[in-house]
């Protein structure tokens, strides 16, 4: 038996009681204890357990172990009668939360026949696991008008105990989980369920039942909900941020879908705008650079720190540069950090990877690439100069021969 009078299921209203402590004890480090009777409910269901003081003393955890409830606190209690006083808006958000899910339950076996499989309730969602297939919006509105009817027709939510021979006439949502007297929730005729919970004296209470969103989870279908002031809260945020969208566009919130749609059709016609730019302002930076190429035998060198390029660009104007036979091409830039790429010429026999290990790890690079493109950073902004100017004896000497032994590795 119980060795707790579990005050919660009297009265889910009632924050304020008075008790004698059954039994202290420790529990995973912490001072706890066991009263003859309690307001607190302890972490069950799918509902987490109510908080508030006892004696001043913070409740940290409610736990049921081997029916009786456990109160895990902050510090331990020194009398031997205590006063407690549970956090009343955590209980009522409790409430609608859990009430909520037996309705929307209800609902989704009422209009799609589907039957939930789990129920999670936390402190910022709530979320019930279906055995749906797929759901789509037209469904998803359906059973949220059907469980939102039930509270605006107000049902009765009540509270009952049957022996197992007195269920059998009762149309369970789910078969109960124990044994022996069973505890069932029923809201109107729409839901009858085995629960421990605490729930509101009826579907009114609840307040607004508004599907979030949802998504296919292992094999089924998860849907995230609210209920009451956390649907209020969701309402209040998601139309403020609609009405300063809307006000920046100088449109109404009904509007804004069409605004938005306008908005990514011009940011598409930028970024091809952009683009094609980009290429053009690519090709002439190459053709600036050409006077600044250094005949090296057979080869022709361009090697330039380039202040006003970005790492982005650095391939993309080495291939441009490289695409004058017999050409290669060193470029680098400092800010905002030093990066670094190396590209050639399709008719030079040199393998890029060999010149960077011989050029810029020296000086801390790091990087590698292709054998005709490599790319880096790793670099001190000091030391990008000084690479250049390596890179650029390197190649007009006799130290490439090993780079061209190595191209096609």
């Amino acid at each position: 038996m119980p060795s707790s009078v579990r005050l919660f299921w009297e009265d889910p209203y009632r924050t304020e009681f008075r008790a004698h402590v059954a039994r202290l004890l420790t529990f995973d480090g912490r001072p706890a204890v066991v009263l003859d009777q309690t307001c607190f409910y302890p972490t069950s269901g799918g509902q987490p357990h109510d908080t508030g003081t006892l004696n001043g003393v913070e409740v940290l955890d409610v736990l049921e172990v081997d029916g009786d409830i456990v109160h895990l606190l902050a510090a331990p209690l020194e009398h031997a009668v205590v006063q407690g006083r549970i956090d009343w808006d955590r209980r009522q958000d409790h409430m609608q939360q859990h009430a909520g899910q037996h309705i929307l339950s209800a609902a989704f076996e009422q209009v799609l026949e589907a039957q939930t499989q789990s129920f999670h309730l936390g402190s910022d969602d709530c979320t019930i696991d279906l055995d749906l297939s797929s759901l789509d919006e037209r469904q998803a509105s359906t059973v949220e008008d059907c469980a939102n009817r039930a509270v605006l027709d107000d049902l009765p939510i009540r509270t009952r105990q049957f022996t197992a021979d007195e269920l059998s006439a009762v149309r369970l949502r789910k078969p109960p989980q124990v044994e022996g007297p069973v505890r069932v929730v029923s809201v109107g005729d729409l839901d009858h369920s085995a629960c421990g919970g605490t729930h509101p004296n009826s579907a009114g209470q609840v307040g607004l039942i508004h599907i979030d969103r949802w998504e296919r989870r292992h094999g089924g279908v998860r849907v995230d909900f609210l209920c009451g002031q956390r649907a209020l809260r969701d309402y209040r945020g998601k139309n403020r941020i609609c009405r300063d969208l809307a006000a920046r566009q100088s449109v109404s919130i009904a509007e804004l879908p069409a605004a938005i749609e306008r908005m990514d059709a011009l940011l598409s016609e930028l970024r091809r705008a952009h683009a094609t730019l980009r290429d053009r302002l690519l090709v002439l930076t190459a053709q600036s650079l050409q006077h600044r190429a250094v005949n090296a035998g057979r080869y022709r060198i361009i090697a330039q720190v380039l202040d006003e390029a970005d790492a982005v660009e650095l391939p993309a104007l080495a291939q441009q540069l490289c695409r004058e036979p017999g050409l290669i091409a060193i470029l680098a830039i400092r800010q905002p950090r030093p990066q670094f790429c190396f590209a050639r010429a399709d008719d030079v026999d040199l393998n890029m990877n060999a010149v960077l290990r011989t050029v810029a790890a020296p000086h801390g690079g790091r990087g590698g690439g292709q054998p005709h493109l490599v790319q880096g950073g790793g670099l001190l902004a000091e030391d990008v100069d000084r690479m250049i100017q390596d890179a650029l004896e390197y190649l007009s000497g006799d130290g490439c021969t090993a780079a061209e032994g190595e191209r096609g590795q």
